[in-house]
């Protein structure tokens, strides 16, 4: 695609017709002897084809060099945009994405972007709630985002559109001049679940094992665990930490492509539920836990831990949500859980250069 739109453009190219008369003059002026005439004329298509060299160089050091593509750039703009095409929309893999709005400041960035199916496609790939699966960028040819987060927004039926909100950030304040945003993946048929998970199995004198944590989050900070519950560096040069977790149901006796509870607990004061999400190298699953008490409160967990374990190719990710709270009788209590699921990973290459000043 890009290689027809330089061609085009390079068609178009042709010296002015000043040039052009300048040489006809020369030529039929004959005042210079045959010698000189030769060397002038080898001279001119020495530079030419010079010219030509530099030209027909200039897309792929533009593309992938960014200091020449800031020389072209300060040179001419027009060139770079003939050189780097601004597009707003891309179309990959029958999904056709577009950047709607974008608001820069400084080193932080808020995208709106969507997608739909593209024009002609039967696929029916875009018709709800879809995720980017940490699969974008932004960047400016001088730095690219380092940090980010995706929000979906909204399905629009009449357009056949899934919104998404983008914020990144980087290193350094974003150049508004020209700016490429890309995708790399996204997850369809997105839906979720509300199910209730069965206390009756609670265990109170369980067995534990030690896990190096991925991930970890909650409202309660680490420092307000019980020391049970807190994780330990396993060196000073990694920060990865290592916790004690229930020794449940192992990875090879759970599903890999669904939820399964591996654990329930009650001990040291904490009432600890442990869940496998299956394998999420090509989906997306998660759950939120709600505990409620006899009086109908009900509450999110205060702190939740996750690590993987490989069986064979496949990796399976456990959650563990802890909840910190005095249980007399477990029977007084209940939970529920919003189970969310994605379903196709859809792989492509959706990029789009734009600028955000002189559209």
């Amino acid at each position: 695609m890009f290689r027809d739109r330089y061609k085009r453009a390079y068609n178009t190219i042709s010296p002015s017709q000043e040039l052009v008369s300048d040489m006809i003059d020369r030529a039929r002026s004959g005042s210079r002897n045959s010698v000189k005439r030769r060397f002038a004329v080898r001279t001119s298509l020495a530079a030419a084809a010079a010219v030509l060299c530099l030209v027909m160089a200039v897309p792929v050091c533009a593309a992938h060099i960014p200091a020449f593509y800031k020389i072209v750039e300060y040179i001419s703009p027009a060139m770079a945009d003939q050189l780097v095409p601004i597009e707003k929309s891309c179309t990959s893999q029958g999904i056709t994405m577009q950047v709607e709005a974008i608001n820069l400041k400084g080193n932080e960035a808020e995208i709106i972007i969507s997608l739909q199916d593209a024009q002609g496609s039967t696929q029916d790939l875009v018709h709800g709630e879809m995720d980017l699966y940490d699969s974008y960028g932004l960047s400016d040819y001088t730095n690219d985002s380092i940090v980010g987060g995706c929000l979906f927004l909204t399905y629009d039926a009449a357009e056949d559109k899934a919104y998404f909100q983008v914020m990144v950030q980087s290193d350094n304040a974003y150049q508004a001049d020209k700016l490429r945003f890309w995708v790399h993946a996204v997850l369809c048929d997105k839906y979720e679940e509300t199910k209730n998970v069965d206390l009756s199995g609670i265990d109170y004198a369980p067995g534990t094992k030690q896990v190096t944590l991925s991930g970890g989050g909650g409202l309660m900070p680490e420092e307000m665990l019980p020391d049970s519950l807190r994780g330990e560096p396993r060196t000073p040069d990694d920060p990865l930490p290592d916790t004690r977790v229930l020794d449940g149901i192992k990875a090879a006796d759970c599903a890999a492509d669904d939820f399964t509870v591996t654990g329930l607990a009650y001990m040291d004061g904490v009432l600890r539920v442990q869940m496998c999400m299956g394998d999420n190298w090509r989906s997306d699953r998660h759950v939120d836990l709600y505990l409620k008490d006899a009086e109908g409160n009900e509450r999110y967990s205060d702190r939740s831990v996750s690590w993987n374990e490989e069986v064979g190719d496949t990796s399976y990710v456990f959650y563990e949500f802890w909840y910190l709270e005095d249980i007399v009788d477990i029977r007084d209590y209940s939970m529920y859980g919003v189970f969310h699921e994605s379903g196709e990973l859809v792989e492509g290459n959706w990029m789009v250069t734009f600028r955000v000043q002189g559209d």
